[in-house]
């Protein structure tokens, strides 16, 4: 029936389907395994289905579905993943950033990958060299984002406070774009948060003065600063997170806290709103809304729960399977190859 269909209509009628149905139909046909497999497709898909999923990170990836029509009580599963017979157990698998349906993972130390957790391809991230002069942080801060004018995924390094590199899927390359004149004091050790073709981090400039969030523009590999809470004074205290395509910023200092911030307009200091729930936390990563508007935090990395932003109070959401500390994120399921666009 498929062939007497125009390929418009059958194109039109696949786009539609969720990603694993798609894997499946690849074996039906050549045509639908042209179609399918097509980059175009990929991003047709993606425009038409947005269905997210839970990835949770501990000493493997657990994919959780979380969709609003199902009760708080859900099973994972868990995922095979670059390296992962390979994996030390007592390692945690880290997630620097997730875009597209894409993951950027490091499941060894120094040994990174693009990854598509829906589609099992993945793409080894080659080594990079870069010379750096001896320093005080002796550490790597990184960022993984989506450029969609050069239609171009890019992993940012910060290594040692002092030199930024990146790297461009498209190319298979890596470039130095900023070489002994980082700008800011410090960068903290957590991955950037993505949004609007840049990735972000809680930063000061060098020479003192207000803490900002540093947005590291993906297409002129330049930093523009973006104001904060007035409540955020001290950056190593507070850590970034991003739900539902809007900035957040949440405690981060070891201490108990009852809130946390939310940008509703890129840009703009005035449009930071304050979420506040009534049981505290340590440690807190905002991830999406459910149904009835409550918004899903995980909570100390070993808890999600649902808060109703109305009230603050909070429910717990019950995950099968999974290990008693992880972290959380979200991605899309997609059909974005990380082989197809070099």
């Amino acid at each position: 029936m498929m062939v007497s269909l125009p390929v418009e209509i059958i194109t039109d009628i696949l786009s539609r389907l969720p990603v694993k149905s798609l894997c499946r139909f690849r074996c039906v046909s050549k045509l639908s395994l042209s179609i399918i497999s097509s980059s175009h497709f990929a991003k047709t898909h993606l425009s038409q289905t947005q269905s997210h999923r839970l990835l949770l990170s501990s000493h493997s990836l657990f994919s959780v579905h979380h969709d609003p029509s199902f009760h708080d009580h859900v099973v994972s599963v868990d995922l095979d993943f670059p390296l992962k017979n390979q994996h030390n157990s007592d390692h945690s698998i880290q997630v620097l950033g997730s875009c597209n349906g894409l993951l950027c993972i490091m499941p060894q130390l120094e040994t990174f990958f693009i990854y598509n957790p829906s589609t099992k391809e993945s793409k080894w991230v080659p080594d990079f060299e870069c010379s750096i002069h001896p320093s005080l942080i002796d550490y790597d801060v990184y960022g993984f984002g989506y450029a969609q004018s050069v239609d171009d995924y890019k992993f940012v390094v910060i290594s040692c406070g002092q030199v930024v590199i990146v790297y461009s899927l498209r190319s298979n390359s890596w470039k130095k774009v900023l070489d002994d004149d980082f700008p800011y004091e410090y960068p903290c050790c957590e991955p950037g948060t993505s949004l609007n073709g840049a990735v972000h981090w809680l930063l000061k400039r060098r020479g003192g003065g207000p803490c900002f969030i540093a947005a590291f523009n993906l297409v002129e590999d330049k930093f523009k600063d973006l104001p904060l809470p007035y409540e955020v004074v001290n950056f190593h205290h507070f850590s970034m997170g991003l739900l539902k395509g809007c900035l957040c910023v949440v405690h981060n200092d070891g201490r108990a806290h009852k809130e946390f911030w939310v940008m509703k307009e890129y840009g703009l200091k005035e449009s930071w709103t304050k979420v506040l729930i009534a049981d505290p936390y340590y440690v807190l990563r905002p991830l999406c809304y459910w149904k009835n508007s409550k918004i899903m935090l995980a909570v100390d990395r070993k808890q999600l729960v649902l808060c109703n932003p109305k009230d603050g109070s909070c429910k717990d959401f019950v995950v099968d399977g999974i290990s008693d500390k992880f972290d959380a994120h979200l991605y899309v399921e997609s059909l974005i190859s990380p082989n197809l666009l070099h």
